[in-house]
């Protein structure tokens, strides 16, 4: 799957810490789904529910869930708002937990088949719905732990050249 291959490149690039440890980041599909089209075509479209596994990680809950969002609003915005995410996380030391974050992907495969020449050529499509209003090239997180906070901290910055 293309997608997930993105999935991956994007948090590896905006996690803090993932681009120097990417054993960190562990990615799954537990029963993934294909559904076609009976007759001669064998385009199809994956179903997929992902699993991604972020272990030893250190800092903010923002600084994952936030350029997953973005990549999702992106790559995958026709999902669900209330059920797109979910997540479970094991808290390791006051400052290290493992983190299990589970989205649905769906991904189309377009397969056009030459009878004459017995070829097959096969894409996957995995179009880019432009979100941002803004077309930064480099995005930071910054972030204020309570409201009377005056000043926020940056927490994570990633560029956004996928």
């Amino acid at each position: 799957m293309k997608k997930l291959e993105l999935l991956r490149k994007h948090m590896l690039d905006s996690v803090p810490g993932l681009k120097r440890d990417p054993d960190r980041l562990l990615t799954f599909i537990e029963r993934g789904q294909i559904e076609f089209h009976r007759g001669q075509s064998l385009s199809h479209q994956y179903s997929v529910p992902v699993r991604i596994i972020l272990t030893d990680h250190q800092g903010e809950l923002n600084t994952v869930i936030v350029p997953l969002l973005q990549w999702l609003s992106r790559y995958q915005p026709d999902l669900d708002p209330q059920e797109a995410v979910s997540f479970d996380a094991e808290l390791l030391s006051h400052h290290s937990w493992d983190l299990a974050i589970e989205v649905a992907l769906t991904e189309r495969v377009v397969a056009t088949v030459d009878c004459d020449a017995g070829r097959i050529e096969v894409e996957n499509r995995t179009p880019e719905f432009p979100i941002d209003a803004c077309p930064a090239e480099h995005w930071q997180l910054f972030m204020r732990d309570t409201e009377s906070e005056e000043e926020f901290t940056l927490i994570a910055e990633w560029g956004s050249n996928e």
